[in-house]
């Protein structure tokens, strides 16, 4: 059999081990449910770490690498310097296979701040009306804390409310945070922030 590699991988995800043959005939005919059994696509850029330099050792939740100038730097920073605004980046060993994971795009891009000004097309604090377009996005979920980029985890705020909605869970309350609750952005108060 043959088809695109996608849809065949997809076939292949559902096969029923119980009835190989008529399972995997539903779905290249379209019976089975192809929404819940998609392959899931991830570009990731690996690393070469011996291209770059030497494991030095493990420290604070990261790698330290000595690179070919001799400098040592940390593996987020040789991610940043080789290849900022690739998505997920692996390092990899030759040797010691798989080293570290790291994220990159912080940032929002085109499309999701054009989604967010129509979300909120002022700053989303309440009472605040300085336009989207003169703001900032903001991760609900701090990207410091894992938040991902992506338009359920961001907000647009001016530039005052993004420097005082309180990212840090474990600082004292002082002016509240903004969170998502059942797709809406809600104001928090401090109170209840934590």
């Amino acid at each position: 059999m043959t088809g695109n590699g996608l849809d065949m991988a997809d076939a292949f995800r559902t096969i029923d081990h119980k009835r190989p043959g008529t399972s995997f005939i539903a779905r290249m005919l379209g019976k089975a449910d192809a929404a819940t059994t998609r392959t899931r696509v991830t570009t990731m850029a690996v690393l070469q770490l011996e291209d770059y330099g030497k494991l030095v050792r493990r420290e604070g939740g990261d790698v330290l690498i000595r690179t070919t100038s001799g400098t040592v730097i940390t593996g987020a920073q040789l991610v940043e310097r080789a290849c900022a605004g690739e998505g997920l980046i692996t390092v990899i060993s030759r040797t010691l296979g798989p080293v570290d994971l790291y994220r990159y795009e912080r940032f929002a891009s085109v499309k999701q701040r054009t989604m967010l000004a129509a979300e909120h097309p002022t700053c989303a604090w309440p009472g605040c009306t300085i336009p989207a377009e003169r703001g900032q996005f903001h991760h609900l979920t701090p990207w410091s804390h894992g938040g991902e980029t992506n338009v359920a985890n961001l907000v647009t705020l001016c530039n005052y409310h993004n420097g005082v909605n309180e990212d840090d869970p474990n600082a004292p309350p002082r002016r509240g945070r903004l969170t998502r609750q059942g797709g809406k952005i809600i104001w928090q108060p401090p109170h209840t922030s934590r």
